[in-house]
């Protein structure tokens, strides 16, 4: 009986939580917000360069669509944070060592077939960044890779 009278209280208390967490009101604005100087300010601090993607990794042989995967991905990243991508300010990104598996490799070994990896450095303003990561598993390849270094390329400019 004792046993019984805790579960059940357990479950109010549980039910109360829940049912808390799950109610949640929002106002929406009334209009437009006025525009002003500092408005205007943010706006053009929200901007952020162009990235211009390089290589510089040696003898290594980039696959031709990395460069663009890169730059995809941090113009993705950018419009998902809201933020603009502006030709008037440029970010330049060099590739500097660069190791792709063969897709067959990868689906059959995993990784026992090695790891993609891209290691690359920024820079803009006079600032230098390093951005490098690498997969070794077999689902995801050096293209969803090369996409993953342009957002992270993204988390540094911004």
């Amino acid at each position: 009986m004792r046993i019984k009278n805790h579960l059940s209280l357990l479950l109010v208390a549980g039910a109360a939580i829940v049912s808390g967490c799950a109610t949640t009101t929002t106002t929406a604005p009334s209009g437009p917000a006025p525009q002003s100087a500092a408005a205007s300010t943010a706006a053009a601090a929200a901007e952020l360069p162009t990235l211009k993607v390089s290589l510089d990794c040696g003898p290594c042989v980039v696959k031709p669509s990395i460069p663009s995967l890169i730059a995809s991905g941090y113009n993705e990243a950018a419009a998902k944070a809201g933020r603009k991508v502006t030709a008037a300010k440029e970010a330049s990104l060099t590739v500097k060592s660069y190791v792709a598996r063969e897709d067959a490799a990868r689906f059959l070994a995993g990784a026992f077939a090695g790891k993609d990896e891209i290691k690359a450095i920024v820079t803009y303003q006079g600032k230098t960044y390093s951005v490098e990561d690498y997969y070794r598993n077999a689902w995801l390849g050096i293209d969803t890779l090369a996409k993953k270094i342009g957002e992270m390329t993204y988390a540094e400019l911004k």
